[in-house]
């Protein structure tokens, strides 16, 4: 199944329609007006506002960053999708109204109310620069990498071009308006999209109760705190620290229910992003895991999963449309984050530093040329990304969103919620908290005490209630802002009354709280569901657990030694045995709570230099059991078979060429399973052991250990 003629003019013709549809409804729908470029005349129904929350937020770090990850770590990176509708719910009951009722256009805007300029402009340039940098060059990168992988002969950076093009054309031509149309149109295609990848390669891997029977690690929802990625407790401190952030403060998306025609079209806008979240998983995680399951040994870098996984399973023709879901979402953000950057860079700096007499007709072609500038700084970014190697999309995103949001979170929330909040304790609050960052993650987590804590989430925790407790303690000894300049801006009651003008609105079925606690409760089964299909099962990362060479070297292999593109360990090490000769033992000991029989699966490295190994848990030899995935009968499909064995091999070289046809000189990870075994309580030991039969031992790489209690299956 590869990408033909047919999937090439879908393709290209999607691009174009795409391009004159929102370009005619940009030239349609306004004319030359700085409210209509930046705010559409304050017209979009509920459902632009919906689709255009989620083609803004869902770009090619979800199905290139997010399917990556999820090829690691299955549906525990749900949590980000399922998790949305907490900070969607503040959102509506907390910002929303206010945000609607003080006629506010943007975020820097609305701090100047509360607090002042001062706010207003640092925010403003931190806005900018986290939109151009962190969202428009890491969503054109991403998104030509995935160009790349479908279009061979179209390069990473001749990519990075027609993307920023073919959005660029109508989001600066048409500002807001064009953009939320285009992104109505993008919505259905990523949807639909999304859909056909995932029911075609559930397909082939024989639905999701086989997938999480052969792998039930890839259904835990909560990872350990001490997780390097995704810990549970860092998950539940970015629902209310970074959720907060790009949710309720970031001008990408709240300038997309800005722009509706009432608060009931902005609130019913959000609670259909919100059901949106609920199906998302099946769109950007389950596509993870069937890859893993399908292609878990030919691939070398989680990024490439969805495309490589469109590529294999869908017939000619629907690999085009997939692909056109693809470049739906990248359009979307491109396109967002250009006319939400030149809202600001008009209205936050241009206008209030530079031309306070700025006509109207002057402000939207500084909006224009903005845009423009945006654009061509963000190219710049993707550009120099594609020179660098062993980028997760995933981490590299997430990373500096987090990084960002800890201080703005936290004068934001504090701030509408408590008067007590001064101006100038929440300037020195924004300068203290960025400052507290490097030392945070640099010196605080690398104590003793927090080290086993390290990762971006918690830092980003620390930094945000650290600059909630300094905004409070700093209002203490500065001047408050007058009462009456505080009118429209702190929270009360009013927020949860629906205006006179709109209660029409919200009667019967079309109360918006009604669909609103629906969607929690769709959320919540399908969490319920997904949760009880892991079966009890721990994941043990193979590095942190007492291990010894019984001959040859055993050492922490860092990620940063591998010298290609791979990025498949689920940490940043595995364990490396080196044996010294044939018969040479890896031991690794490891805990277990509760005695009982225990189904042991494991995450080896296969590569060139890796060798033949046995093994045995707490004494009792091992039949490996591994699986291998071949094309179907006159190639239609795939077959995968599981192969039983005393000994696993794990020189890749050995079987010359995969089924796609490419040589096996790269390393990969494999995930093999040794059995069940009675396990008592305490430590438990597995050896791995250098096939006696070898000529040349080579290493053997150890990158997790997965337990699952057979007595609950």
């Amino acid at each position: 199944m590869k990408f033909g003629i047919v999937d090439s003019v879908v393709f290209v013709l999607y691009i174009m329609g795409t391009v004159i549809f929102a370009t005619w409804m940009g030239s349609r729908k306004r004319g030359q007006s700085a409210s209509g470029y930046f705010k559409a005349d304050k017209q979009l129904p509920w459902y632009v506002v919906g689709a255009s929350i989620i083609a803004s937020g869902v770009s090619s770090e979800q199905f290139i960053g997010t399917v990556g990850i999820a090829y690691l770590y299955g549906m525990a990176i749900a949590n980000y999708q399922w998790g949305a509708p907490i900070t969607y719910t503040i959102l509506i009951f907390i910002f929303l109204p206010f945000y609607m009722r003080g006629n506010v256009t943007t975020m820097p805007e609305f701090l100047e109310k509360r607090y002042n300029k001062t706010c207003r402009n640092i925010y403003a340039v931190v806005s900018i620069i986290g939109m151009v940098i962190a969202m428009l060059g890491v969503v054109m990168f991403a998104g030509a990498k995935a160009v790349n992988i479908l279009f061979p002969h179209v390069s990473v950076e001749m990519g990075i071009i027609i993307l920023a093009v073919a959005a660029g054309t109508y989001a600066i031509y048409g500002g807001l308006v064009s953009s939320v149309w285009a992104d109505v149109l993008q919505y259905i295609v990523l949807m639909g999209g999304g859909l056909i990848i995932s029911l075609y390669g559930l397909k082939y891997s024989g639905g999701v109760g086989n997938l999480f029977h052969k792998f039930p690690e890839k259904a835990i929802m909560l990872y350990s705190s001490h997780h390097e990625i995704i810990p549970w407790t860092g998950m539940l401190a970015a629902f209310f620290s970074v959720g907060v952030w790009y949710n309720c403060a970031n001008q990408v998306i709240v300038q997309r229910f800005i722009g509706a025609r009432s608060e009931w079209d902005a609130r019913m806008g959000v609670v259909m992003a919100g059901f949106s979240m609920a199906i998302f998983p099946l769109i950007i995680v389950i596509p993870g895991i069937v890859a893993f399951y399908l292609f878990h040994d030919q691939l070398t870098d989680g990024d490439r999963s969805w495309p490589f996984l469109a590529q294999s399973v869908l017939p000619t023709g629907l690999i085009g449309v997939v692909l056109a879901g693809l470049a739906s979402g990248i359009m979307g953000t491109i396109a967002a984050v250009v006319n939400s950057s030149s809202t600001i860079i008009t209205l936050d700096l241009y206008k209030p530093l530079f031309r306070p007499e700025a006509t109207d007709k002057e402000l939207w072609k500084v909006g224009r040329i903005s845009a423009t500038i945006c654009m061509l700084v963000g190219i710049g970014v993707a550009l120099f990304m594609a020179t660098m190697s062993k980028v997760t999309i995933f981490e590299s995103i997430q990373t500096v969103f987090f990084y960002m949001a800890g201080p703005i979170t936290a004068i934001f929330l504090v701030g509408i919620l408590w008067k007590g909040a001064t101006p100038q304790a929440a300037t020195w609050t924004l300068y203290i908290g960025f400052a507290s960052i490097p030392l945070v993650r640099w010196v605080l987590f690398q104590t003793p005490l927090l080290k086993p804590y390290d990762s971006f989430p918690h830092h980003t925790f620390v930094v945000f209630v650290f600059s909630m407790i300094m905004l409070v303690i700093l209002s203490q000894f500065t001047a408050p802002k007058p009462a009456k300049e505080l009118q429209g801006v702190i929270w009360d009651k009013s927020a949860l009354h629906i205006p006179e003008s709109e209660k029409s609105l919200n009667r019967g079925f079309r109360d918006f709280r009604l669909w609103w606690m629906l969607m929690f409760v769709v959320i919540a089964i399908l969490y319920w569901f997904t949760n009880r299909q892991s079966s009890g099962t721990k994941w043990l990362e193979a590095e942190r657990q007492n291990f010894h060479a019984v001959g040859g070297t055993a050492r922490v292999q860092n990620r940063s030694e591998v010298k290609t593109d791979f990025n498949l360990w689920t940490a940043q090490a595995q364990i490396l045995f080196t044996p010294a000769v044939a018969g040479d033992a890896l031991s690794v000991k490891f805990d277990v709570k509760k005695a009982g029989v225990y189904r042991v699966g494991v995450m080896v490295t296969r590569g060139p230099d890796y060798g033949k190994f046995s093994a045995s848990v707490n004494g009792t030899s091992s039949t490996i059991s591994f699986m291998r995935t071949s094309a179907g009968p006159d190639g239609n499909g795939y077959k995968v078979t599981t192969y039983d064995s005393r000994v696993y091999n794990g020189d890749i070289t050995s079987s010359g060429s995969d089924f796609m046809g490419r040589p096996q000189n790269r390393t990969v990870v494999d995930r093999i399973e040794l059995g069940t075994f009675p396990m008592s309580e305490g430590t438990n030991e597995m050896l791995l052991i250098s096939d006696k039969n070898s000529v040349k031992p080579g290493y053997i790489g150890l990158d997790q250990i997965i337990l699952t209690p057979e007595k609950t299956r």
